[in-house]
């Protein structure tokens, strides 16, 4: 591995090579089940892909995957098909590179946990949700798109147990929702590449052997932040609107944090909470995990990772030296905002084919390792939710603290 990393030329490696360096630049702190190997199996690619141009423009070539425990697949065919999976934080220079990777597509999603003091009726929110939906809600003169019935949006409310010294109010909720009305350049240059027209056309296509990826440099990236900022704010704002409609307007807002955006110029968090309360994304140290509806979901308080000790003790700690990566690693600071897909029968993945860019991946089954599933669009694949598992990958890696345990109660999907 060593001649591989020192080459001066990564350009001029092999295929094998180049997918094998990338490799070294994923740090998995997943559960290793088969949807994490299939997401490791699949962002080398998009790694080896990012590496290629960053040496072509000039910067170090070290593109690197730090999971979360909830390290999974993404089932955004755009996305997968670039090479990207999901949970963890997809670091590509120190924040100030003005090179933006336009691929992951950020959509500004996050999670909002109110506080109530009495626990509302079901039948009440459903009608107050009704209202809403059949009322046009604006926020700085932009029509808010609900989206709380869209994919795995939702609303749930849960009883309060508190786990530490602060005064939680006895009832909570959740809303999980994103911003839509970003996706498209109807209120700026768009956030999604394969959705926004004036977004594709100022983007540089870079065609690699692996596939193909959509970059913005300069000027181009200054404007594409900006707007993020934008549209973060927008949908932190939209779901404090959406809470105050069908809960009681004065609810405590415990944290609204967002878990898929663009932090800076070099950092996408793909699913995974952003623990650097010095980020100008984040008013709170309180980060939610949500899990299935029914297990309880957990409030943390952020910590400072990954520790020198999780370092050592995942085996980080000589690779990220050597790769000169140590400072990234020790400010990694994720932390699971949910369970992750998991996927019942896959037990592995043997093997990649590859034909005219696309990626087969043959995944051998849980119950009869001699049989394959061949799947190209992860999608399809039948999955479930995580369980308590990740919650305790994060325990063990001193991620956070749990300060609140909050039980299920009722879960709304509309």
């Amino acid at each position: 591995m060593g001649s591989i990393r020192l080459s001066n030329k990564i350009g001029e490696l092999l295929k094998e090579d180049l997918l094998q360096r990338a490799k070294e630049f994923i740090f998995s702190s997943g559960l290793n089940d088969g949807a994490s190997k299939l997401c490791k199996a699949n962002m080398k690619y998009g790694l080896a892909q990012f590496h290629l141009i960053q040496e072509k423009y000039g910067f170090k070539p070290k593109a690197t995957f730090i999971s979360s425990p909830d390290e999974t697949i993404s089932r955004n065919n755009f996305r997968w098909n670039s090479g990207l999976g999901y949970g963890g934080r997809l670091n590509w220079g120190d924040g100030d590179d003005k090179l933006i990777f336009l691929n992951v597509k950020p959509n500004c999603c996050g999670l909002l946990v109110g506080g109530l003091e009495e626990l509302p009726d079901p039948y009440d929110i459903i009608k107050k949700i009704d209202t809403v939906k059949s009322t046009e809600l604006y926020y700085d003169d932009i029509l808010i798109n609900w989206d709380y019935g869209v994919s795995n949006h939702f609303i749930n409310c849960f009883e309060t147990k508190n786990l530490s010294d602060a005064n939680f109010p006895p009832y909570m909720f959740m809303i999980h929702g994103s911003a839509p009305e970003f996706r498209d350049d109807k209120h700026g240059i768009g956030l999604y590449v394969d959705t926004s027209k004036s977004l594709k056309e100022r983007a540089t296509e870079e065609q690699t052997i692996f596939g193909k990826q959509h970059i913005l440099l300069d000027s181009d990236a200054v404007e594409y932040l900006e707007f993020n900022k934008k549209a973060l704010h927008f949908s932190n704002k939209k779901r404090e609107m959406i809470a105050s409609k069908i809960f009681n307007p004065d609810y405590k807002v415990i944290c609204n944090t967002p878990h898929q955006f663009l932090k800076d110029f070099n950092n996408m968090y793909l699913g995974s909470n952003c623990t650097d309360i010095e980020n100008y994304n984040l008013r709170t140290n309180i980060f939610p995990t949500a899990l299935r509806a029914d297990l309880a979901c957990y409030l943390w308080k952020g910590k400072k990772s990954f520790s020198r000790t999780a370092l050592r003790n995942n085996d980080f700690f000589n690779r990220a030296e050597n790769l000169e990566l140590l400072d990234l690693l020790s400010n990694a600071d994720v932390l699971p905002h949910g369970g992750g897909y998991m996927l019942p029968d896959v037990r592995r993945v043997q093997k990649v084919l590859e034909y005219k860019y696309q990626r087969y991946f043959a995944c051998e089954l849980e119950k009869d390792t001699k049989k394959l599933k061949i799947v190209r669009n992860v999608k399809e694949l039948q999955f479930e939710y995580r369980g308590r598992d990740v919650i305790l990958k994060s325990i063990q890696l001193e991620l956070g603290e749990i300060i609140a345990r909050l039980n299920p109660i009722f879960s709304l999907k509309l």
